[in-house]
């Protein structure tokens, strides 16, 4: 198994060298001179250094993608909305054409000649010459 290097931690409680020390930032790599009494700079020191455009552009980054996520959830629902929406009336639709299916057998049993004769009869009308119309 791999083992782990052993990484020394600044000591900042040690006595500060009178002399030049270089100190080589390994990202960089370039030789950084610390003066008499001067520290490695903290990361507070560092946001300081770090200019306003920086600022403003990395909070715009970071908008961007909070807005981004935001609108893509809201496209989702919405799709999601509109697919139950079509859902529904895809329902009622085929209920309203069962509907009108039924009422049309109803209308064509309705308008046999044998029944208009019938209700004729009952109603005491007569046939005159087999004159029957039927109701369209």
């Amino acid at each position: 198994m791999a083992e782990l290097k052993k990484v020394e931690d600044f000591i900042y409680d040690t006595q500060i060298m009178e002399e030049s020390t270089p100190v080589v930032d390994p990202q960089n790599e370039e030789k950084k001179v610390l003066k008499k009494g001067e520290l490695p700079q903290s990361p507070k020191k560092h946001l300081k250094n770090i200019s306003r455009l920086e600022k403003v552009l990395g909070f715009l980054l970071i908008s961007a993608i909070i807005g981004i996520a935001i609108l893509t959830v809201q496209v989702r629902t919405a799709i999601t909305q509109a697919s139950n929406e079509i859902t529904a009336a895809k329902a009622t639709i085929e209920q309203k054409e069962e509907k009108a299916l039924k009422l049309e057998q109803e209308k064509t049993e309705l308008s046999k000649a044998d029944r208009i004769r019938e209700v004729a009869k009952n109603k005491g009308l007569s046939e005159i010459d087999g004159n029957l119309r039927n109701v369209k």
